[in-house]
């Protein structure tokens, strides 16, 4: 606590947004379901629905599938969950939830594509758009909990 944390705390009552661990928890379980439930989607017709359609062996799919939720579940465990809860806990004085939906969408799409750069995938802009489906999810699972959220208008809880 500063000097004029104090004085601060009596003039100004804090507003803040906080995300208790039930629905930070019913928020990544969203997010994540609905982009791996796309991934998975996205591989079955890609590799599935052409080698049925050719007649061949499609028993390699299923590993296909069984690594995207494997490794779509743990990307999500070790990336995208800290990343909401730093972007909560950085969205606590925004009272407006459209805002914590429009961050929610916007700050996991740059920064995956971000990561995505980094990792190989190149710096061209046409990567964003298969990130910005990591953004729709965050901004879908944000909006789902909105109403489990706490506000609190008080200057004496500081949490």
């Amino acid at each position: 606590m500063a000097l004029g944390d104090a004085a601060r705390s009596q003039a100004v009552p804090s507003h803040r947004v906080v995300l208790d661990a039930y629905a930070f928890i019913k928020g990544w379980l969203i997010a994540t379901s609905l982009w791996v439930g796309v991934l998975l989607l996205l591989v079955a017709a890609g590799y599935g629905v052409p080698a049925l359609r050719d007649g061949t062996d499609a028993g390699h799919v299923w590993g296909f599938l069984g690594m995207v939720i494997l490794y779509g579940f743990g990307v999500s465990l070790v990336f995208a969950a800290p990343l909401a809860w730093v972007l909560a806990y950085l969205l606590r004085p925004v009272r407006n939830q459209c805002i914590h939906i429009g961050a929610f969408f916007a700050v996991p799409t740059f920064v995956f594509w971000l990561l995505g750069s980094v990792l190989g995938l190149g710096w061209q802009l046409w990567p964003l758009i298969p990130w910005a489906t990591v953004g729709a999810a965050a901004a879908i699972a944000r909006w789902a909990i909105r109403n489990d959220v706490l506000a609190s208008n008080s200057a004496a809880n500081p949490a």
